[in-house]
């Protein structure tokens, strides 16, 4: 279902008169508890839509301002400001205010008094402001937006937005409508780098399955938002949410999306852009797009204001006014995911040649009236006259028309026990027919029906965790609520408890209120309980425990776990954590020695002298080295060290840049060692030239590093290997850059417009090449004038022909001696003759046989070997003759040996004559 024309209302742009104070806001996003907007439709004729030209003179009193300056008097003064629709100027009138440029006085945002020729003028922004103050009427598309951000000169816009219904028709960004009849996977939103799809199916008809009320026998399952290598699945009838194929809770805020769960919606922000909001127990959902430019395609459409190209095929075809819209449901069709087909809802119909009168009375009713002035029943009408599914249910059609109202936060409580009832118990409308569970609202018997609900809150308990945003969300919805008296337990589940059990939420999420005791182990030892919102663990009453008494020191009690109690068994044992005494460091050649003591779990420690440990050996000196034998305080050991005797007079040498302070290798054992600047080139800092420029060096002869300066040397940048199908062109960019001091050319590897076969070569656009192979297959490639995104070359499009298939079984392949052409032609090498039986003979050249008085010869010719036919010409038959030839034959079988068989097979046989061919012999046939 389509509609010729998009259901939007046209922008207008008007000017008005208004007071020194700022304008109003829209009420786009009003708070959630107000149920009525109080937003002017803002329908203009078409009069209204130009901008005033003649000059208008407003009076405006200013408000009484508590600032005041040395140059300014009492008080403020009556302006006049005159104003044309290029803009505003301000005169002040009698009495005057005096000031002293520079000077100005804040009122509010947008007027202010400032200081022209001496005089204190009132200026208001919002007198000067191009735009039309009011926001348009969008129509299906719900509240406008502002698009600038400036409430003083606001500038309003109709959304882009789309709304799927829960009837599945869906209203497009730019306001055109279809409805979808199969159950499949379709994409809703695709942009280049992300893509909103949506699971459609049999709505399931079982009392487990909560939340699954429809308005048709379709339901709108799960939701799917891939982007680059995120993947997001939220299923709607579980409840449940999953980023990449693992199970996650709301709020979920990483790899750029932002999901939450309200209690009555999904409210969900893609890192593209776009903001969806998806009903809990209708299942409408309504896409918004952060910028009315995003490339948008799919069910939704085009985001760009125009809805003439909203019905674009997946290959960029675009549909009719007049055209079948199934095309383009199709062409957005997941492929292979049809489980269900129902009939077109398409009517070829509009209110202009087809009776309405239907829709306009349905919609006249009073509690419809609040909402004409935002949605009015004409633009609605449009919608109903082309789809069979509103005109035929009267329930579906004003539950859509509610919804687009709910846009608006519009409260209606349209439903009555004798209009579209509300069905409390699931069971009951499920046992009855599909008619009536299309025109009521079921609720699962644990839930109870509301006309209006806050989408963006729900009555659960707190939960610091899962704060909502009211800046992203607005809008109303019917859905089924927790009874009177109980709330969720989470946003994001579908449990009610008390308000008593939100005091406390144990591991498994089951909800406990204050003072409750439970049980959270298979052997009932484990308890907790629920105290001023804190779970407190249980200890198990043991009391009944003998308790031992630890007598040593360093002992503890500890208790072992036992598999036939809950209570564990004490023992004593010794812990030598707690023991006081830190075992001593033991000096050079003594030992560490512990002692136990009976009454004691602690050690007591001594260090002993162990001569073992004392080294026995005495070093050997050197001339300039004097030995010294030395015992620590306490020590058990004697130690011997040489030492040097006397002082060294010499200093080590500064070095410099590039050379290292080094030990003579030949003294390094001495107490004095000589010490030498040894030169290490690779030590020396290196020069740093730009690009174009290389580096000099002159060395000295008293210097290690050399003086190094930089020169033009153009010769030394490297040209690029471009490789197949590119080539070498000059960087102007390099060229013209301010470290390029010497002007030096350089080169870089662009890519041709040809095409790449491998390693093999290039082809230019147009071009094609055959190549033929031994298995008969012909492989031909042509040179596209696309372009790869990819590889930045153009497409190479290969196809392959088997001409190998098409020739008899007598025949071969020959390929074709022109190389350009693809196949060849198939040779005889041999003759093919099938039988009567169906069965079928090959014959070399030379074969000859005669069959049915046909003769037939297999004979070479220019096209290889060939089948030739001809038939025989019999004459008359001859009785006479034929009579001749069995009295011989039956004369010679008397004068045989066998004429008494002969004879008697003669009395036997009945003897029939048939002329032979060409004349020849005459046939004996029994």
């Amino acid at each position: 279902m389509t509609s010729s024309e998009p259901i939007t209302s046209e922008k207008t742009q008007m000017t008005k008169e208004t007071e020194a104070s700022p304008p109003t806001s829209q009420p786009g996003l009003p708070p959630t508890d107000e149920l009525v907007s109080t937003q002017e439709p803002g329908i203009t004729s078409p009069a209204a839509t130009t901008l005033l030209t003649a000059t208008r003179v407003q009076t405006t009193e200013s408000d009484k301002v508590g600032q005041t300056s040395p140059g300014s008097t009492a008080s403020p003064a009556p302006a006049t400001t005159r104003h044309t629709a290029e803009g505003s100027t301000a005169e002040a009138v009698a009495p005057m205010r005096m000031c002293s440029p520079p000077y100005a006085e804040i009122v509010d945002e947008c007027t202010k008094y400032i200081c022209v020729n001496n005089q204190l003028v009132l200026f208001n922004k919002s007198q000067s402001c191009p735009f039309t103050s009011e926001p348009p009427n969008c129509g299906l598309l719900g509240f406008a937006i502002l698009v600038n951000g400036d409430k003083c000169c606001p500038q309003w816009d109709c959304p882009c937005r789309c709304s799927m219904f829960p009837d599945l028709n869906v209203i497009t960004f730019d306001g055109n409508s279809v409805a979808i009849y199969k159950a499949a996977s379709y994409v809703v939103t695709q942009l280049p780098n992300e893509t909103v799809s949506v699971l459609v199916q049999e709505c399931p008809a079982d009392s487990e399955s909560l939340l699954l009320w429809n308005f048709t026998n379709l339901c709108l399952v799960a939701l799917n938002i891939t982007h680059k290598s995120n993947h997001i699945v939220i299923n709607r009838l579980q409840r449940r949410l999953y980023v990449n194929t693992r199970y996650a809770k709301p709020r979920f805020k990483k790899y750029g999306f932002e999901i939450y769960d309200t209690g009555n919606m999904y409210l969900i922000r893609s890192p593209a852009g776009l903001k969806l909001q998806w009903y809990h127990s209708t299942g409408m959902m309504v896409i918004d797009s952060s910028s009315n430019k995003l490339p948008t395609m799919g069910l939704c459409g085009f985001c760009d204001g125009d809805p003439t190209n909203d019905l674009t095929l997946a290959n960029g075809t675009t549909l009719g006014v007049s055209e079948d819209p199934a095309l383009f449901i199709d062409s957005w069709q997941v492929p292979n995911t049809t489980s269900y087909i129902s009939h077109s809802r398409r009517r070829e119909l509009n209110c202009s040649t087809s009776d309405c009168s239907v829709c306009m009375d349905m919609l006249q009713n009073h509690h419809f009236s609040s909402c004409h002035a935002f949605v009015p029943p004409s633009t609605f009408c449009e919608v109903w006259v082309r789809d069979a599914e509103y005109v035929n249910n009267q329930c579906v059609a004003l539950a859509a028309y509610v919804a687009l109202c709910h846009k608006f936060n519009i409260c209606i409580e349209w439903r009555s026990p004798d209009r579209c009832p509300v069905s409390q118990l699931l069971l009951e409308v499920l046992r009855q027919d599909i008619a009536s569970l299309l025109e009521a609202f079921a609720c699962p018997d644990t839930l109870r029906y509301q006309a209006c609900l806050p989408a963006c809150t729900s009555q659960s308990c707190p939960n610091h965790d899962f704060d909502s945003d009211p800046d992203q969300c607005s809008g109303l919805t019917e859905g089924c609520v927790c009874p009177e008296g109980t709330l969720l337990h989470r946003p994001y589940s579908a449990l009610c408890i008390s308000p008593e059990k939100c005091a406390c939420t144990d591991s498994s999420g089951a909800p406990h209120a204050h003072g409750e005791v439970w049980k959270a182990s298979k052997d009932a030892c484990c308890m907790y309980r629920c105290d001023n919102d804190s779970i407190v663990p249980l200890e198990y009453d043991c009391s009944d425990v003998a308790v031992p008494v630890c007598r040593r020191a360093g002992e503890v009690i500890i208790s072992l776990a036992h598999d036939t109690s809950c209570c564990p068994q004490r023992v004593c044992v010794c812990n030598q954590s707690l023991c006081d005494l830190v075992p001593p460091e033991c000096k050079y050649g003594e030992k560490l020695v512990s002692y136990y003591r009976q009454d004691s779990c602690c050690p007591h420690y001594v260090c002993e002298c162990d001569p073992d440990l004392c080294e026995s050996e005495v070093p050997t000196c050197r001339e300039d080295q004097t030995l010294i034998a030395t015992r620590a305080d306490g020590s058990c050991c004697l130690a011997h060290i040489c030492m040097c005797s006397s002082s060294c007079p010499e200093t080590p040498p500064l070095c410099w840049d590039g050379e290292v302070l080094t030990v003579d290798g030949n003294v390094t054992d001495r107490c004095c060692p000589a010490y030498q600047c040894v030169c290490e080139p690779y030590r020396c800092p290196q020069l740093s030239c730009a690009v174009g420029m290389s580096v000099l060096s002159t060395s000295g002869p008293s210097r290690c590093c050399p003086n190094q300066t930089c020169e033009c040397s153009c010769e030394k940048i490297a040209s690029p290997k471009c490789g197949l199908g590119e080539a070498a062109q000059l960087d102007r960019a390099f060229l013209s850059d301010p470290q390029n001091q010497c002007s030096c050319k350089r080169y870089k590897c662009v890519r041709e417009a040809v095409c790449v076969f491998g390693e093999r070569g290039v082809l230019r656009p147009g071009q094609t090449l055959v190549e033929h192979g031994d298995d008969g297959l012909c492989h031909s490639r042509q040179c596209s004038r696309s372009l790869d995104p990819a590889s930045g070359f153009h497409l190479l499009r290969t196809s392959s022909i088997n001409c190998s298939t098409h020739c008899q079984p007598n025949q071969i392949y020959v390929p074709p001696k022109d190389q350009s052409t693809c196949c060849g032609a198939c040779k005889n090498i041999s003759c093919l003759y099938e039988h009567e039986n169906g069965t079928v003979a090959l014959y070399k050249p030379g074969k000859s046989w005669v069959w049915n008085c046909v003769k037939f010869d297999c004979r070479d010719t220019l096209s290889g070997p060939t089948l030739i036919s001809y038939s025989f010409s019999c004459p008359p038959f001859n009785e006479t003759e034929c009579m001749k030839f069995l009295e011989t034959e039956l004369k010679w079988g008397r004068e045989g040996s066998d004429m008494q068989r002969t004879t008697a097979g003669w009395n036997r046989t009945r003897v029939r004559c048939w002329p032979g061919p060409m004349g020849g012999t005459p046939y004996q046939l029994s």
